[in-house]
């Protein structure tokens, strides 16, 4: 089942669409926001290399053509350096202000993508196909972006929303159970600053 919840934002409203499939189903969901077929990905070379094939094949399957940046794995990677490399291969794939540039990572490579995004001429388009819990649930929604700085973490970043949020929920069974765990901790955390009903179904449903 494909669940759809609309993040109203007037202007700047979007979707997360929530459920088993999405990768498969990423070209035809894409497509609508695209001016031309074509597009970017940022992700990291874990990620790539578990999933970049399935989004590539449900991309081309739209005729939308794509290249993927690989980035290393880690918080580190969410720096000036990294942010750099980003955009200068963003400008020589001639990404445009019309052009999407699409997150295939956790909250690292979401946080990162987007603040390209957001700077890369001014603004472009992106969309977030958040591939932790943790990201699914969080970091992936809002239009928090940006990069760590030796003062300290996210200290240098922009909002700048996605255009869509693909949360593909088969992803979930290539996480290691600790950052499953982690993610789903950040779902008990909601369920604790006020929805009680919620959190009993949390306690009731967790081991499975």
């Amino acid at each position: 089942m494909i669940e759809t919840v609309n993040v109203p934002l007037g202007a700047r409203a979007y979707d997360v669409v929530i459920g088993p499939g999405l990768l498969a189903e990423a070209g035809a969901r894409i497509a609508p926001l695209l001016r031309r077929p074509k597009l970017a990905v940022i992700s990291d070379e874990t990620v790539a290399s578990l999933h970049w094939d399935m989004l590539h094949k449900g991309l081309e399957k739209e005729g939308i053509s794509a290249d993927c940046l690989t980035l290393p794995p880690g918080e580190a990677t969410k720096s000036w350096p990294h942010l750099e490399r980003t955009v200068e291969w963003l400008l020589e794939r001639r990404i445009e202000r019309g052009d999407i540039v699409v997150a295939l990572g956790g909250g690292v490579i979401g946080d990162l993508a987007g603040f390209a995004a957001a700077i890369l001429r001014r603004g472009v388009g992106f969309v977030q196909v958040p591939t932790t819990l943790l990201a699914q649930v969080d970091s992936s929604v809002g239009g928090k972006t940006g990069v760590n700085s030796p003062h300290g973490k996210n200290l240098i970043g922009a909002f700048h929303q996605p255009r869509l949020v693909l949360a593909d929920i088969d992803i979930l069974a290539t996480l290691p159970p600790r950052e499953f765990l982690a993610g789903y901790a950040e779902v008990v955390k909601y369920g604790l600053l006020g929805d009680a009903a919620f959190f009993d179904w949390l306690e009731a449903h967790g081991p499975a």
